[in-house]
């Protein structure tokens, strides 16, 4: 058996002394430590390589660097028992020459052991630091990931108390939740596991490490074999922007009309042909694993669009397809579907949302056209982070950036101050301070979070729109008077159904209508609807609703109503006729 040692010495006085003993495979660390020491503590170093065969009883030695001087060779042989081995090392490289093999080696694990100890230990490659780094960021980015997918849950459960999140709070939230796991994870890790003397070579004039040696080339038959490889890869990639691929001739030889990229309604109508060909398209299992992912995608999408706005007009749809159609690009090229099934599928997907087959076949190739419009392209880009979030199982992100996308695409390019007729609603929750006194401000707090929580879900369902709160209630506003008082109903229900379950937390309200043109500023709403909504809604009961006459007859055939009597409100000369919404 041969047993081989690096061993470092340092020149004190007028001999040789072990500074530390590296194993057989460190021996560019033990060199690395002896020039380590001649830069920086201005004293001569060497290094020799041990070797010591057990069966023979004989030790060889080999200058491996010595401070200035070439590499010599030198071979002493050890008599066995007590008068072996010129030239052993215990401390010194004279000493100890009367020890035998056994003594000798023994004595020199000691003294390395108490050189390493002094010294701080054998130093670790810069390979295995960065190796356990690598692991570490990696365990860290694994524990963040996994917290992401739990924040849209804890969005679910924060809603039910009344606590809203915008999109924009939504995205820095989870760049918080990432930031704040991935240090929880990656710090303690490596003050663990991560070694404070890691050697990393440097290069320092003369003690700098040879150059590598050339990276052997491949051969003329080898480079061909990777080009070949690397040309059917391009062959087969998704490309980065739509249309690259020839449309599918239909029978005719004259090719169908161009469309104009449509400011309002798509675009306009083409040959039948052209939906039959995209329509042969034949199905493959990529598109089909895809089109699995879109379908539940487009049904929540729709869900999303009919509580937003449930009347779709044209130009609305025409949006709905850009962010359709930018989903469905990203998805392909997540999933490496082609261009023809591209097309297949987005077809389909539009032909949902409303629009003609013959109009639907020739999106796909219109979409290069509309990205020069900014305002197309940020629905087809709004289409791809979303889908891009869908895929990645959060659910919750895309549904929100799909209502916001649509707002701002139904938003006037220009906005001004404006007037348009709507509906005021104002909710007011009754004996909320008695509430507080006896009870306390938790109970006064937790029923206000079930009246937000309650209301804001009726906004969301009847296209309502929050413009603030008035501490004891909501201020919101409808399009339509029909949805203002079907909204009312359903919170007076589910009022009725809170408390039945919790009777001790007890939750009342009192909501007033009002239709009109109020004065439209900074999402704020003023003048004289505002104002008389506000008073309607002082004049009502606990647990009733009562509108003017105006939101009556503007949703007439949507609502039972009953005779609420004349009322003299604060502020108004006249009296008014109020009606009561029946909702029990």
């Amino acid at each position: 058996m041969i047993i081989v040692h690096f061993e470092v010495y340092v020149m004190e006085g007028r001999g040789w002394m072990l500074h530390a003993r590296f194993p057989r495979l460190e021996r560019d660390e033990a060199v690395r430590e002896a020039k380590e020491l001649e830069s920086t503590l201005g004293v001569r170093t060497k290094v020799l390589r041990e070797t010591y065969n057990t069966d023979t009883n004989v030790f060889d030695e080999a200058e491996v660097y010595l401070s200035g001087r070439n590499v010599q060779t030198k071979k002493s042989p050890a008599g066995a028992g007590g008068g072996g081995g010129g030239g052993g090392k215990g401390g010194g490289k004279d000493g100890d020459a009367g020890k035998g093999g056994s003594a000798r080696v023994a004595a020199a694990k000691k003294a390395a052991k108490a050189a390493r100890a002094r010294s701080g230990g054998p130093s670790i490659g810069a390979g295995a630091t960065i190796l356990r780094l690598t692991v570490i960021l990696l365990v860290a980015s694994g524990m963040g990931l996994g917290a992401l997918r739990l924040v849209p849950s804890g969005i679910v459960f924060l809603y039910d108390y009344g606590y809203r999140i915008t999109p924009d709070a939504y995205g820095q939230m989870l760049v918080a939740v990432f930031g704040l796991v991935f240090l929880g994870t990656a710090v303690p890790l490596g003050l663990r596991f991560m070694p404070r003397n890691a050697n990393f070579q440097f290069n320092r004039g003369a003690a700098a490490a040879p150059p590598p040696p050339p990276r052997p080339q491949p051969s003329e038959a080898v480079k061909k074999s990777l080009n070949k490889l690397a040309k059917k890869a391009e062959a087969e990639m998704i490309p980065e922007t739509w249309g690259d691929d020839p449309e599918p001739e239909p029978a005719e030889a004259t090719p169908p009309p161009e469309a104009e990229p449509p400011p309002l309604a798509g675009p306009a109508g083409e040959p039948s042909a052209t939906a039959a060909a995209v329509d042969a398209i034949p199905s493959t299992p990529v598109l089909e694993a895809t089109r699995k992912v879109t379908d539940r995608f487009v049904d929540k999408s729709m869900e999303i669009v009919r509580q937003t706005a449930p009347s779709t007009d044209k130009y609305t749809t025409f949006g709905l397809n850009l962010f359709m159609a930018g989903a469905v690009q990203s998805i392909a090229r997540a999933q490496k579907l082609d261009s023809a099934g591209q097309r297949k599928l987005l077809k389909s997907i539009i032909e949902k949302l409303g629009t003609p087959g013959d109009l639907a076949a020739v999106f796909y190739d219109k979409v290069p056209e509309y990205m020069g419009e900014q305002r197309y392209a940020r629905m087809f880009e709004a289409g791809k982070s979303s889908m891009e979030s869908w895929a990645e199982g959060d659910e919750g992100t895309p549904m929100i950036k799909l209502q916001t996308s649509l707002k701002d695409w139904n938003k006037p390019a220009t906005e001004k101050k404006q007037s348009a007729l709507m509906t005021v609603m104002f909710t007011d929750m009754v004996g909320s301070t008695d509430l507080t006194q006896a009870r306390g401000d938790q109970a006064a707090q937790e029923i206000v979070r079930k009246h937000n929580a309650i209301v804001r879900t009726a906004l969301t369902q009847f296209a309502g729109r929050e413009v603030k709160h008035t501490g004891d209630g909501i201020m919101a506003s409808f399009a339509s008077a029909a949805n203002a008082v079907e909204a009312t109903v359903q919170i007076q229900r589910q009022v009725t159904t809170h408390n039945e379950k919790q009777p001790n937390l007890p939750l009342h309200l009192r909501i007033g209508l009002n239709a009109g043109e109020p004065i439209q500023e900074e999402d704020d709403l003023f003048g004289s609807t505002v104002q008389l909504a506000a008073r309607v809604c002082a004049a009502t009961d606990s647990d009733q609703t009562l509108c003017t006459q105006v939101v009556k007859d503007l949703a007439a055939g949507k609502g039972a109503f009953q005779d609420g009597g004349m009322h003299a409100l604060k502020g108004f000369r006249d009296k008014f006729q109020l009606w009561e919404v029946v909702w029990r």
